[in-house]
């Protein structure tokens, strides 16, 4: 019964992510997120009161997402390794997180990820949805900061410190650090994107984006004077 509850649940917040992205936050109702949904406003209203807290759980849930992928690209060895983890484990595990001994194709990895995951056109879009609804909503923006971006620059910048630590790269600001390499991934692709003045990137060219920013990166926080 509770995992009939669960796909219920699950089945009402994909109705309104739908309904989200088609209308918008303000013109959204609950009448036809039911209807999306495939049930009545009774049952859509014995799991989330209003459309404001079915926006924050969907917000909740993105950010966790967000964080989880994010930590994947930057762990070695397989994107399983922080299935079901809890926040107060993060830590942990990240004392265990050594970076790799080429550390530009370990960025490069990760960059290609950063973009193909996080910079598409559906994920700015879904942005965009984020950024109107948080002018009346602005725990929801919050929520997700918190629990997305802000985990996923803590989880790099801690990467980064280990990098620094281990002589691959100059002693710096470990937070400064990460946001520079998150500023150089979206120079390129995050304004025209936000905007719907792009089309989605091929492969070849998210490569040639992150090697771009990898290259810049590296000559910037290169662990000698050569720089």
């Amino acid at each position: 019964m509770r995992k009939k509850s669960e796909e219920r649940c699950q089945a009402i917040l994909d109705a309104a992510k739908t309904v989200f992205e088609r209308v918008g936050f303000e013109h959204a109702t609950m009448a036809e997120i039911a209807a999306t949904a495939g049930h009545s406003k009774a049952t859509l209203y014995n799991y989330f009161t209003s459309k404001e807290q079915l926006f924050l759980e969907l917000a909740r849930r993105s950010a966790n997402h967000h964080s989880e992928k994010l930590f994947s690209l930057l762990m070695p060895g397989g994107s399983d390794t922080t299935s079901g983890m809890l926040p107060n484990q993060v830590n942990q595990v990240l004392s265990l997180l050594q970076p790799s001994d080429d550390l530009a194709a370990t960025l490069q990895r990760f960059g290609e990820g950063v973009l193909s995951n996080f910079l598409t056109l559906k994920s700015l879009a879904a942005r965009r949805m984020l950024i109107a609804a948080v002018a009346n909503q602005p725990e929801a923006g919050r929520l997700f900061y918190e629990n997305g971006p802000a985990k996923g620059m803590q989880f790099t910048a801690q990467f980064f410190q280990q990098a620094m630590d281990t002589g691959q790269l100059r002693q710096a600001d470990s937070r400064v650090v990460a946001a520079h390499f998150r500023g150089l991934l979206e120079s390129e692709v995050f304004e025209p994107g936000l905007f719907n003045a792009r089309r989605e990137l091929k492969p070849k060219e998210v490569k040639a984006v992150v090697e771009r920013a990898v290259s810049v990166f590296m000559r910037a926080y290169a662990p000698t004077a050569a720089n």
